[in-house]
């Protein structure tokens, strides 16, 4: 038996790249980044914009709540203690309710290897492979 396709039914992530849409996630936070960053500030970046990333995903598609809630808690207490500046704890409130945005809430993809790369005109180009929960 063949099923016909609803009009409108696919989600808007297929066909995506995810590199694309983790970079249009972590927007609020690239935005702040200085002229010409270091490779160590974009991959510091990055870095905490697929955490959130993948705690969210693992959360709702992965059924694994714990990684989300132990990276607030964590994040909480580290800047209650002074450990963390409060702009980490901002970063993963923005980034949270972003991901809730109607081009980022049903995106089942989890972030596996990534890496940045340098271009020939000195920018960083992020490279990563995307992770679908099991089945």
């Amino acid at each position: 038996m063949v099923r016909a396709r609803r009009k409108g039914a696919l989600k808007p992530w297929i066909g995506t790249k995810i590199s694309r849409t983790i970079v249009e996630f972590g927007l609020p936070l690239i935005e702040q980044l200085p002229p010409a960053p270091s490779r160590e500030l974009c991959e510091q970046t990055f870095q905490l914009i697929i955490l959130i990333w993948n705690a969210h995903v693992f959360a709702r598609f992965w059924n694994q709540p714990q990684h989300l809630a132990a990276l607030g808690d964590t994040l909480r207490n580290a800047t209650a203690e002074g450990a963390l500046p409060i702009d980490a704890l901002d970063a993963f409130e923005t980034l949270s309710a972003r991901r809730q945005q109607s081009q980022f809430v049903d995106d089942p993809r989890a972030v596996g290897h990534w890496e940045l790369r340098g271009t020939a005109a000195g920018r960083w180009n992020l490279y990563c492979d995307a992770r679908l929960p099991p089945s």
